[in-house]
């Protein structure tokens, strides 16, 4: 038996509030162009490790928190938001953040730990943003470039700031209507 699971960090209720009103002020054609992640599924994703085994998941717990709970809580500034992989060829909208230090120090204790254990880490580098929205694949090009456009007068306009004490363990099981995220450990910082 295998979990698919990922690390993350959970965001405030005020940065969910910050993220809500900055879609809300969005052009009108955002529902024809995107499908927006559900509030309580909004967070940071460290590690997207995909299938784990069942007997990995009792020592890899163990070892998260025997690493990370001696991390400091830190703060993260976020500021603006862009698209992956591009505008031409949008897929993700996100919100962005500062890259500090103590971010950048727990995402590669969390990257080794899970190597140790024999999940190789992901292709691409590790980029720090919040997914809060993905692009529908039938939409029209004339929807897409009126967003777009609507957009680019707003991008820049989203900064919220959080306090992160803690790291959580996620599984995600996928259902037909979306995936569910469920609460493997949360590891308390010091």
């Amino acid at each position: 038996m295998s979990y698919r699971i990922f690390t993350a960090f959970d965001l405030s209720a005020e940065v969910i509030r910050d993220i809500t009103e900055f879609r809300n002020k969005l052009p009108k054609q955002s529902s024809s162009v995107l499908r927006w992640t559900k509030t309580e599924q909004l967070h940071i994703t460290l590690n997207f490790v995909g299938e784990l085994r069942e007997q990995d998941l009792k020592p890899i717990q163990e070892k998260l928190l025997k690493t990370l709970t001696e991390t400091k809580p830190f703060s993260l500034e976020f500021s603006g938001s862009g698209i992956f992989p591009n505008e031409r060829n949008p897929h993700i909208l996100w919100i962005g953040m500062q890259p500090t230090y103590d971010l950048l120090a727990v995402v590669e204790k969390n990257k080794t730990i899970f190597q140790e254990f024999g999940y190789p880490p992901e292709k691409r580098p590790f980029q720090a943003h919040i997914t809060i929205g993905r692009f529908k694949d039938y939409s029209s090009r004339v929807e897409l470039d009126q967003f777009l456009s609507g957009w680019n007068g707003q991008k820049s306009t989203f900064h919220a700031q959080q306090m992160i004490d803690h790291l959580t363990f996620y599984k995600s099981t996928l259902t037909p209507q979306g995936p569910i995220y469920s609460v493997i450990t949360r590891i308390q910082f010091q």
